[in-house]
């Protein structure tokens, strides 16, 4: 089925390349620019130090993400791949297991547990080098639409169409896909932050919107 996304992929392309032209510091690109190359870098260390492919290590680290912060999930993503039990919380209980499952099948694929993860299976990727996949997430979409108030899931249609706006507006750049995330997302955390959209929601609450 197309996704009704499909015809907004020009827009949110836009959105993207003004976000970055207008709002985008110095700041945001020393965080965003090399994030990937080094969350990359800690998965060939541990491949060094474990024994398993760094796709395994990638899969077994993107599988624990959803919901999880990221110091959370590389500290819950080391304990499972050296075979100890998660030395913190933070972590879905069924990601975790699903995790688990990859490392003992030395897997790189995610798809093999979770069979509907988009947004997964690309951060394995980005995570194991591949920076031509694109993560998308609540704030990667709230970017693209410029609409801080989105909060629904994407299908994998919808996923595609985000993805793919990222990837035009990241060409049109000179960047790659997911480096131009990474500086997106910063950017859209740093205007948007947590606090702020407490407050818008509660807005939503008063007027009853919801």
């Amino acid at each position: 089925m197309k996704s009704q996304y499909a015809s907004r992929i020009t827009e949110m392309g836009r959105n993207l390349r003004h976000l970055y032209r207008t709002q985008t510091t110095d700041s945001d690109r020393a965080l965003g620019l090399p994030w990937y190359d080094n969350a990359h870098r800690i998965m060939r260390d541990w491949s060094d130090s474990y024994g398993y492919s760094i796709a395994t290590c990638a899969a077994v680290t993107a599988a624990i993400s959803p919901q999880c912060d990221w110091t959370r999930n590389v500290i819950i993503a080391d304990d499972i791949l050296a075979m100890r039990p998660p030395s913190i919380g933070g972590a879905i209980n069924s990601n975790v297991e699903n995790a688990r499952k990859l490392r003992d099948a030395r897997s790189g694929d995610t798809r093999t547990v979770f069979k509907s993860g988009p947004k997964v299976r690309a951060f394995s990727l980005n995570l194991s080098g591949d920076y031509s996949a694109v993560t998308v997430d609540t704030h990667a979409t709230q970017a693209a639409l410029c609409d801080v108030e989105v909060t629904v899931g994407l299908t994998q249609a919808k996923y595609d169409c985000v993805a793919t706006a990222y990837e035009r507006a990241a060409v049109s750049l000179g960047y790659e896909p997911a480096v131009f995330q990474a500086v997106i997302w910063h950017t859209w955390k740093r205007l948007n932050p947590p606090a702020v959209k407490r407050q818008r929601r509660t807005q939503w609450l008063a007027v009853g919107e919801f």
